[in-house]
């Protein structure tokens, strides 16, 4: 028995099966309607008239797939944990803001102040509720497009290289030190509070 599993192992391994490289899913079908639409509100913006807009498909889509992935590589634990999360997010509106409807199936509005409840709750839990989703979906949301820019990130990604206006400044002037000269950088004068 303990040989054949070894092989087993062994075997997966070299097929490229290794649990961390398997493009897995965390969330089931249920499960990935209750992310989407709580992602649908927790990025949800005004619009020109003061109405609520939902953000994109691909924003949505984005913060969901990011969530997904990241529990089809966690262990099967986690991902019983994050269903039960996700049915105590979709059924607790009648307890939190007395609206008799599962979460996803309350207009973006009323989804928008029951994830606001959660988040003002004296509880504990229920603000953790709201967190085990915002943290997760929110960091890839705005991780690219429009919305990175949002943030004040002068770059089209996170990953790309980010250019210094002082460095592109100095490197156009004559006279100036280039960076790539091979010239190591001059320390800066020490302090004076000897004397």
């Amino acid at each position: 028995m303990q040989e054949n599993a070894g092989e087993v192992a062994r075997e997966r391994a070299a097929r490229g099966l290794d649990r961390l490289d398997r493009p897995g899913r965390g969330l089931s079908p249920w499960a990935r309607r209750v992310a989407w639409s709580a992602a649908e509100a927790m990025l949800c913006d005004e619009d020109e008239r003061g109405e609520l807009a939902p953000p994109g498909a691909e924003v949505c889509e984005r913060a969901v797939a990011a969530l997904d992935l990241s529990l089809g590589q966690a262990s099967p634990e986690t991902r019983r944990g994050f269903t039960l999360l996700a049915a105590c997010l979709e059924l607790l509106p009648p307890f939190v803001i007395g609206a008799f409807s599962r979460m996803s199936r309350l207009p973006l509005g009323r989804r928008l102040a029951y994830l606001e409840a959660l988040e003002s709750s004296r509880s504990g839990l229920l603000a953790m509720l709201l967190v085990a989703f915002k943290v997760p979906m929110c960091i890839p949301a705005f991780e690219e497009g429009a919305e990175l820019a949002l943030t004040g990130l002068d770059r089209e990604s996170t990953a790309a290289r980010r250019r210094l206006p002082a460095l592109r400044s100095a490197a156009g002037a004559p006279g100036a030190p280039r960076a790539d000269a091979g010239e190591a950088p001059r320390a800066a004068p020490a302090a004076r509070g000897d004397a």
